[in-house]
């Protein structure tokens, strides 16, 4: 899989790819989620500062 190009995450691109392809997705998602978590937490702080 090559990371420069977005690849269509549907049942049917995501049923033709190999096991190493697929722990290799969710561990990169899991990577997205926990920036996109932090991201969150610091915004929400910085709105937390405004509103007082």
């Amino acid at each position: 899989m090559e990371k420069n190009l977005p690849l269509k995450l549907d049942r049917e691109t995501l049923g033709q790819l190999a096991t190493k392809q697929l722990v290799d997705i969710i561990a990169e998602q899991a990577i997205a989620i926990e920036k996109l978590n932090n991201r969150i937490l610091e915004l929400e702080q910085e709105v937390e500062k405004l509103a007082c």
